[in-house]
């Protein structure tokens, strides 16, 4: 129990001020106990670092459907975005075609690609590596068929974006996530009765424990969460909202909780909202957020399966997160919050990280909680950090 509730503490504190802090605080603790003891300081322990440095990328909005035939089967693959970068260029796509295929530029390249399937969105590597920015592709999917040319001369678009100032301490986003986590995995309604909220089973129960209150305390302990913060109370407010007890949480709970939060706690006005929709390509205007805290983000597009609504992103200027309960992939990720043109809000919950360690890049696929509607014109991306928060609105159109 104690090395469990020491491991939660320090992935706490690595999520929430980064794992350079946390070496140094052991470090200091090492060098106390070293001259209490009169004993030579020891050296701190290797640590391998997976960390994302800032590199210029090329990223191109695609948006098309590209079917695929196999004798009498047809397969349709959604193309969201062209990345080009220090890694090679490649595909964004929700999909997977039945077999690799070719393809040629405007100056006469070949090119072969062969689907790489990652654990939420596929990509297409061009071979060989193009060595010249490429204008525009054909792609020819069968022997016969006649090609689909992909426009790769297009600018990524400026999305409507605000940046709000703001100042949240490490601590308090952290507790937002695990709020969106929480909220993510509590289905909050009944089936049989979508006004009633359904308390949380005994898989969640244990799943939370009193991790949330041991985050709290040390959080409080290490400073980077201020005394008066209402953000505990809060959660601990969640936790009883969905009937999750034995959460350690000292602070009083309050009923007061944020927008976002009580918004996914309350019924919604059409049963069928609720309803996740079926597999279907929706596309996302992919666009750059403004840089926040050192972490540039793209939208790369997002599309429907039979897990929801995932919302791919390009990230760079993180470090790779170790796995635990509350992991979002990289930190400092921005907490990621959806509003949509219905007014609702949604929580984005961790479904694959996929490195590009040659180009210090990474690609994170958040799943949408609940899944957007299909008639859903747009959503406010907001990224909640330290300094500010910035709200980003995207136009989706169905495929």
């Amino acid at each position: 129990m104690a090395f469990r509730q020491a491991r939660t503490a320090a992935q706490a504190l690595s999520a929430a001020v980064g794992a350079d802090v946390v070496d140094q605080i052991q470090a200091d603790v090492r060098l106390g106990v070293a001259v209490r003891h009169r004993l030579r300081a020891p050296s701190p322990p290797d640590r391998i670092r997976l960390t994302c440095q800032r590199a210029p990328w090329r990223v191109v909005p695609v948006g098309q459907v590209i079917e695929f035939r196999d004798g009498d089967l047809r397969r349709e693959v959604l193309v969201m975005a062209y990345v080009q970068s220090s890694d090679g260029a490649r595909f964004i796509v929700a999909g997977w075609p039945f077999r690799p295929f070719t393809a040629a530029d405007d100056q006469g390249v070949s090119y072969y690609l062969d689907w790489q399937r990652g654990p939420a969105v596929t990509q297409l590597p061009l071979r060989p590596d193009p060595s010249h920015q490429i204008r525009w592709l054909d792609l020819t999917t069968a022997v016969g068929e006649p090609a689909t040319r992909i426009d790769l001369d297009r600018r990524i678009p400026v999305p409507d974006a605000t940046v709000t100032p703001t100042a949240r301490s490490p601590g308090e986003l952290l507790l937002d996530v695990i709020a969106a986590r929480i909220l993510g995995l509590v289905t909050p309604f009944s089936a049989d009765n979508p006004g009633q909220l359904r308390p949380a089973d005994a898989d969640l129960r244990a799943f939370i424990g009193d991790g949330p209150g041991q985050i709290v305390a040390v959080l409080h302990a290490a400073g980077v969460l201020p005394p008066d913060s209402l953000a505990p109370g809060q959660l601990a407010g969640l936790c009883a909202r969905l009937g999750i007890d034995g959460h350690g949480i000292s602070a009083p709970p309050t009923e007061d909780l944020p927008e976002r939060w009580q918004c996914l706690l309350t019924p919604p006005s059409r049963r069928e909202a609720w309803a996740p929709p079926a597999p279907d390509p929706l596309a996302a205007a992919v666009a750059e957020l403004p840089e926040l805290d050192g972490v540039q983000i793209t939208i790369m597009g997002l599309h429907h399966d039979e897990r929801g609504t995932i919302m791919h992103l390009l990230v760079s200027g993180v470090t790779l997160e170790e796995e635990w309960a509350y992991a979002r992939g990289v930190r400092p990720l921005p907490v990621l919050w959806v509003h949509d043109s219905e007014g609702r809000w949604h929580a984005t919950d961790l479904a694959g990280v996929s490195p590009w360690q040659n180009a210090g890049l990474t690609m994170v696929s958040m799943r949408i909680v609940p899944p957007l509607d299909r008639g859903t014109a747009w959503i406010d991306i907001a990224a909640a950090g330290r300094s500010a928060e910035v709200r980003a609105t995207l136009p989706l159109s169905s495929q």
